[in-house]
């Protein structure tokens, strides 16, 4: 189940555990000791040094015959959400959402291929527009897995969607794949974004998950006037000669 990294097998443990935890899969406590033994196919003694090395950060504490629970407190100051965009605008006037509109609906092939979800499944459609002051300057549109989130009635576009989320329901995404691609307005776009047809645009797609692989959103942005900056890394394996590389932003 572990690769052998050199990393003693009950800190492999306590880092899942601990991700687990920032990504609320956890609810107010965690499993007993003999169930994530089994889980993770280690004796007792290995999942209660993974719990203790959790104590003694404060994440979780123990109870006297009723388990191990997680310290909210600590949890609110580990976690961060998921921002509502990455990229940065020309203008640097502050950018806010707000809702256009929120309604359930039913997953099309195109989004239930890019979540993961059969056609038809149940999902959320919200619409929303980035401001700068009066001025449009992105479009957004977002699924959300109506399995996670069922009967959104309201979104708050002043706040992070994604806390809102977490905060109402429990459960927010922890991990998201973003896609950049260059492109031109159509008339539909020209209209929403208030710029001649054939404008260049930046378009954003962004699965958003858990540490499962559960998509939680699916969203698809148009901006104007932003502006992304990678750093690309890149090196050559000594044992295969392969080059990799990573990209930072």
């Amino acid at each position: 189940m572990f690769e052998s990294d050199g990393l003693p097998l009950y800190l492999k443990i306590k880092e899942i555990i601990l991700q687990r935890i920032i990504s609320f899969t956890y609810d107010d406590r965690l499993p007993g000791e003999l169930l994530l033994a089994e889980e993770f196919q280690v004796a007792r003694g290995t999942i209660k040094q993974a719990i203790d090395a959790l104590v003694s950060i404060g994440m979780v504490y123990r109870e006297q015959g009723k388990g191990t629970f997680i310290n909210r407190d600590a949890l609110l100051k580990h976690y961060t959400d998921l921002p509502d965009t990455l990229v940065s605008f020309v203008d640097p006037q502050p950018v806010h959402l707000e809702v256009i509109s929120l309604f359930p609906s039913m997953a099309d092939s195109v989004v239930a291929e890019k979540m993961g979800l059969s056609l038809g499944h149940q999902v959320v459609r919200l619409e929303r527009v980035m401001m700068q002051n009066t001025q449009v300057v992105g479009h957004v549109i977002s699924w959300l897995n109506g399995r996670i989130y069922t009967d959104i009635s309201h979104i708050d576009g002043a706040r992070s969607l994604h806390g809102q989320l977490r905060e109402t329901f429990g459960y927010a995404p922890t991990r998201a794949h973003e896609q950049y691609m260059p492109v031109v307005s159509d008339n539909a776009l020209a209209k929403q974004l208030n710029v001649a047809v054939g404008s260049p645009l930046l378009r954003i797609e962004r699965i958003a998950s858990n540490l499962d692989d559960v998509v939680f959103e699916y969203s698809v942005s148009h901006v104007k006037g932003a502006s992304l900056s990678l750093r690309v890394a890149t090196s050559q394996s000594a044992g295969n000669a392969q080059w990799s590389c990573a990209v930072s932003w």
